[in-house]
């Protein structure tokens, strides 16, 4: 989602390009002028079909595509950005990034988001008929350890009640 409208971004490029200058529009509108010219460019290549969706970000195809495209004719990554209707010059960069540093492969979409959760192992318990003596005596052990902690846990709580109920006297 932008950050501002499309609405907004074609009026502020309207005004710039009736011949208000990008740096009173940025102490107007409290935005950068760079970002400005960038709309204004867009606008001017595109009309009023400037700032719409598009699909260049679905595919390492189209991604690479658009850089040869830049390659090609010697354009400048905003120049590039605002003929292919982007959305910002940033996301032009970051594709050139990847492809520098990992070619192809690298323009293809990875997952968006955090990783999943990893799981965790499905440990099966046996009923008791099946298990052995060894392993009762440690199931034995491991539940009354257990119990001494949860024991402990709320002798330590009543303590600090107690404690509470004396200071408020």
């Amino acid at each position: 989602m932008s950050k501002y409208s499309r609405e907004f971004k074609l009026i502020t490029a309207k005004k710039c390009l009736d011949g208000k200058s990008s740096y009173t529009l940025e102490n107007e509108l409290s935005i950068s002028s760079r970002q400005i010219r960038y709309w204004t460019q867009v606008f001017a290549i595109h009309g009023t079909n400037a700032f719409l969706p598009n699909s260049h970000a679905s595919s390492a195809k189209t991604k690479l595509q658009a850089l040869k495209l830049m390659w090609t004719n010697s354009w400048s990554l905003t120049h590039t950005s605002a003929v292919l209707n982007l959305s910002s010059p940033g996301s032009l960069s970051i594709w050139l990034k990847t492809y520098n540093e990992s070619g192809f492969r690298g323009l293809e979409r990875s997952s968006i988001g955090r990783s999943p959760m990893k799981q965790q192992p499905n440990t099966r318990v046996k009923p008791d008929s099946e298990m052995t003596t060894e392993e009762l005596k440690e199931e034995l052990a491991y539940l009354r350890a257990e119990n001494a902690v949860l024991k402990k846990l709320e002798e330590l709580e009543q303590a600090k009640r107690q404690q509470t109920k004396k200071r408020r006297k």
